[in-house]
C-alpha cells in the first residue's frame, strides 16, 4: 500500500484520499481550536492569577494524553470510538446552541481536547507513516487559507457570516468519511510516537503555521507569507513520499537508521533560530528549514515503535506555548525562544533511531526523486489562490481630506485585540471604534502580530485591511507585540527602536513617524508604551528619557501611548519640566479616567504636544469597552 502515493494502484482512489481527508480536515480543527483556548485562558488570568490560569491550562491539556493513555490504542484506534468523538465534537462545535455562540472556556477547552484526541486517533488508525504525515500537511495547508480568508481571525469568533462556518463544515466532514462505507485498511505497522504530535502543534501554533509571526518578523506583507508557508508545505508533501519509510517510494536512500533523524533534528534546531532570531527573509527561509525538518521528524516519530511518553501529548503542546507567553510577565531565566529550540530537540529525538521497513543502502532512485507531483499537491495546490487573491484585493487607501487645522489623533491601548470582558479575540469591535472616531492618525499599542494571548490573529493587517489605512509597525518583546501607527495621510521618516530595559519584564519600543498635513506642514507623531509595573518608575523615567532624545524641538511633535503613570507621579514632571503639554489637563478633562474600562480607577493613556501644537479639543471614549483601556481622542492645531 503506498497511501501517499497518487499515481499508482489503490493509491490514486478512495481508500488512499479518505484517510488523508480526515486526518487533514481534523488538523485544521485541532489547530484553530487550540488558538481560540489562548484569549480565554488570557481572560481567567485576571481574577484568578496567572499562576493559577497555567495550572488550569495545564489540567486542561492533561487530559487528552490521559484519555490516549487510559482508553489504550486499541480504543482510540477503532473507527466507532473515532467517530464518537468526531461526533462529540460536532455537538460542541455545531450543535451547541447559545453556549457556542458566546464561546467560554469551558466550551472551547472541551472543543480543543475532543479535537485533539480526535485527531490522535485518526493519525493512529488510519495509514501509514507517510499516509498520516501527507494528511497533516495538506490540513496545515487548509488551515493557512482558511486563515488568509480571514485575515488570521479564526472563525469561532465570528458572528453569522461564512468564515464561521468553514470549520464546523470541516467537522461534518470529517464525520461523513469516517461514516461512509470503507474498503478494509492495512493497520499501521508501529504503534507511533504519538506525544510528538503534541509538539508538531506546538510548533505549528508558534512558528510554522503563525503567518503572523512570520510576516512581524519578516516586514513582508501577511497574505505573501501566508502564500508562502502553503508553497512550503506542498514542497513538504513530495519531500515524505520520497522517503524511506512504510508508505513512500523510497526515493531517498537512508544508508544509516540515524541520518534522517539526525538531519531533521538538525534542521529544525537551525532553522528555528534562524527565524526567531533573523529578519526580512532570512525569518522565512527559517520556517521552511523547520517545516521540511519537522515533516522528516514526525513522519519517523510515527513510524516509531513503542508508546510510552503519549501520556504527555497534551502537555508537549502547551507547556512550551503556556511558558513563552508567561515569561512576558514573569520572566524566566533565559531567553524564552530557547523553549522553541528545546521542543524541536525533543520531537527531533522522537524521529531518531531505526524504522520498520528499512532496506538500507546509498542507492538514490532518480526517477523517483525526479517524479511528477502526487494528485494531493496539485488539489493542496490550488489553496494558494486563497491568498494570490486576498493580496490583489486589498483595499486601498482612500484619498485623505483632513486639512491642516483640527487634526484628530486617537491614542489606545488595545490588549492585543482580546475583549476585556468576554476574552473573545475579536478585532472587528476595534476597526468599528476606530471608524466611528473618525481619527485621521491612529496610535496603538499591545497589538498582537500572532501572540497566542491574543488568539494568533494579526491585529495590525486586520485593521489596515478593515480601515483601508496604511500600517507602521514597532516591534515589542519578541516581535509579535508592539506599537502601529495608521493613518491615510502622507508619512515619511519612519524610525522605531528599543527603549530601555530596566527593571524589565519585557523589551518596550518606540516609533516615530512624520506625517505631512494638508497645506505641507508636518507633524512629528511619537508613540510608545512604557512599563507597566506601579514600582518601576526608575525604568518608566528612563524610558521617557529615551522617548525624549528622539524629538527634534524644532518640529510640531505629538507624543502619546500607554505610559503607565499617574498624574501624581514624577513621571509626568519630565514631559511638563521640557515643556510638553498635557491635551487631556490643558482641554479641562483631567479628572476622567482612562482605565480599567470595568470600574475606571486611574488615568494612564496621555497625550503630549510640543510647544508647535496646540490642542482644542479631547475625548475619553468611555462607551468603548473592547480593551482594558478607554481610547483617547485629541483634537489639534499647528500654532
Amino acid at each position: 500500500m503506498l497511501p501517499a502515493n497518487a499515481q499508482t494502484g489503490p493509491a490514486g482512489g478512495f481508500a488512499t484520499w479518505r484517510p488523508i481527508a480526515i486526518i487533514a480536515l481534523l488538523f485544521a480543527v485541532t489547530a484553530e481550536s487550540l488558538r481560540a483556548c489562548g484569549p480565554l485562558l488570557d481572560q481567567v488570568a485576571g481574577p484568578v492569577g496567572i499562576v493559577n490560569a497555567a495550572l488550569i491550562a495545564v489540567a486542561i491539556f492533561a487530559v487528552p494524553g490521559l484519555l490516549l493513555k487510559t482508553t489504550g490504542r486499541a480504543g482510540t484506534g477503532r473507527m466507532p470510538f473515532l467517530s464518537i468523538t468526531v461526533g462529540l465534537l460536532a455537538v460542541v462545535r455545531v450543535g451547541g446552541g447559545e453556549p457556542y455562540l458566546e464561546p467560554t472556556l469551558a466550551v472551547v477547552a472541551l472543543g480543543a481536547v475532543l479535537a485533539m484526541v480526535a485527531l490522535a486517533g485518526a493519525v493512529r488508525r488510519l495509514g501509514d507513516p507517510v499516509t498520516v504525515t501527507v494528511g497533516l500537511l495538506a490540513g496545515g495547508a487548509l488551515d493557512l487559507a482558511v486563515r488568509s480568508f480571514s485575515v488570521t481571525w479564526d472563525g469561532l469568533w465570528h458572528r453569522g457570516d461564512l468564515t464561521g462556518l468553514l470549520v464546523p463544515t470541516m467537522i461534518l466532514a470529517a464525520l461523513v468519511l469516517l461514516c461512509l462505507p470503507r474498503t478494509p485498511e492495512v493497520a499501521p505497522e508501529a504503534n507511533g510516537r504519538t506525544w510528538a504530535l503534541g509538539g508538531y502543534l506546538a510548533l505549528w501554533t508558534t512558528t510554522l503555521g503563525n503567518a503572523a509571526f512570520a510576516a512581524s518578523q519578516s516586514g513582508v506583507a501577511l497574505q505573501l507569507c501566508l502564500a508562502a508557508l502553503i508553497g512550503v508545505l506542498l514542497v513538504a508533501i513530495e519531500l515524505v513520499r520520497r522517503l524511506t519509510l512504510h508508505g513512500g517510494t523510497n526515493a531517498i536512500a537512508e544508508p544509516d537508521h540515524w541520518i534522517a533523524g539526525s538531519a531533521a533534528l538538525a534542521g529544525m534546531a537551525g532553522g528555528l533560530a534562524l527565524a526567531w532570531w533573523g529578519a526580512g527573509p532570512w525569518v522565512l527561509l527559517g520556517i521552511a528549514l523547520t517545516q521540511l525538518s519537522a515533516t522528516i521528524a514526525v513522519a519517523r516519530a510515527t513510524a516509531a515503535s513503542g508508546d510510552r511518553g503519549d501520556w504527555a501529548y497534551g502537555l508537549v503542546w502547551v507547556l512550551p506555548v503556556l511558558l513563552f507567553q508567561v515569561h512576558y510577565d514573569m520572566p524566566l531565566p533565559f531567553d524564552n525562544r530557547w523553549l522553541l529550540i528545546a521542543l524541536a530537540v525533543a520531537v527531533g529525538l522522537a524521529g531518531m533511531g531505526r524504522r520498520p521497513f528499512h532496506p538500507g543502502g546509498w542507492r538514490f532512485d532518480l526517477r523517483g526523486l525526479v517524479a511528477r507531483p502526487a494528485l494531493v499537491t496539485g488539489v493542496a495546490a490550488l489553496l494558494l489562490a486563497v491568498p494570490a487573491l486576498m493580496h490583489v484585493t486589498r483595499p486601498s487607501a482612500p484619498a485623505d481630506d483632513t486639512s491642516a487645522t483640527g487634526l484628530r489623533v486617537l491614542s489606545w491601548n488595545v490588549k492585543y485585540g482580546r475583549d476585556d470582558a468576554t476574552g473573545q479575540a475579536d478585532p472587528r469591535q476595534l476597526a468599528e471604534a476606530i471608524r466611528a472616531a473618525a481619527a485621521d492618525v491612529v496610535v496603538l499599542q499591545e497589538v498582537s502580530r500572532g501572540w497566542a494571548i491574543g488568539g494568533g490573529v494579526d491585529v495590525a493587517e486586520y485593521l489596515s485591511r478593515e480601515l483601508g489605512m496604511p500600517f507602521m509597525w514597532s516591534p515589542a518583546a519578541d516581535g509579535q507585540f508592539g506599537n502601529l501607527l495608521l493613518t491615510r495621510l502622507p508619512v515619511s521618516g519612519v524610525r522605531t527602536g528599543r527603549l530601555p530595559y530596566g527593571q524589565g519584564p519585557m523589551w518596550r519600543s518606540y516609533l516615530k513617524a512624520t506625517v505631512t498635513l494638508q497645506g505641507g506642514r508636518s507633524l512629528d507623531v511619537v508613540t510608545a508604551h512604557l512599563t507597566h509595573r506601579k514600582p518601576n518608575t526608575p525604568t518608566r523615567l528612563a524610558q521617557i528619557d529615551g522617548l525624549l532624545a528622539q524629538v527634534d524641538p524644532a518640529a510640531p511633535t505629538l507624543i502619546a501611548g500607554d505610559f503607565n503613570f499617574w498624574p501624581s507621579w514624577p513621571e509626568q514632571r519630565s514631559f511638563t519640566s521640557a515643556g510638553w503639554v498635557s491635551a487631556q489637563d490643558v482641554t479641562g478633562h483631567g479628572a476622567a479616567w482612562t482605565s480599567p474600562t470595568d470600574r475606571p480607577t486611574n488615568r494612564v493613556d496621555w497625550v503630549f504636544g510640543s510647544p508647535q501644537v496646540a490642542f482644542t479639543d479631547f475625548a475619553v471614549l468611555d462607551q468603548v469597552a473592547a480593551s482594558d483601556h478607554f481610547p483617547v481622542l485629541a483634537t489639534l492645531t499647528l500654532r
